[in-house]
């Protein structure tokens, strides 16, 4: 008995377009379609509202036409030697200071350079953070009154 070929799907990862006739994958199989490493992203599926829901890698993923999904890269980063994993990859160093239990209110915060030494940062300016990034806390030092 001859089974019907399914119809083309249309979807999205990361705003490129893909086609597929197969309507079930593994969230890791769409993310290989992608040539993205499933090691290294996470699979999304983008809601009509604009939220983000993680996918496991081994999850059955339905495809419907026009389903959008986004990939992921965990950022990997250090505060004061302690390791964190984030996939929001701009946040505020006073974010960051809240994120390592550190109150931005007596504390700044410090990217380590590469090369040696550090560059203190603003708590409210936006940090875009890198694979691999270190930091530093620094306690604030009162002025003279």
């Amino acid at each position: 008995m001859n089974r019907p070929v399914s119809p083309v799907v249309h979807f999205t990862i990361n705003g490129t377009p893909y086609t597929t006739s197969d309507r079930d994958h593994e969230a890791a199989a769409l993310l290989r379609l992608a040539d993205l490493d499933p090691h290294v992203y996470d699979l999304f599926l983008v809601t009509e509202h604009g939220i983000e829901e993680a996918i496991a890698d081994g999850q059955i993923v339905n495809l419907v036409d026009d389903i959008a999904f986004a990939a992921r890269r965990k950022v990997r980063f250090t505060i004061d030697g302690e390791p964190f994993t984030t996939y929001d990859d701009d946040q505020t160093a006073a974010d960051l200071l809240r994120l390592a239990g550190v109150d931005p209110a007596g504390y700044d915060l410090a990217r380590v350079r590469k090369a040696g030494g550090s560059h203190t940062v603003p708590d409210g300016e936006l940090l875009t953070l890198t694979d691999g990034d270190a930091f530093v806390t620094v306690k604030q030092v009162g002025g003279v009154a």
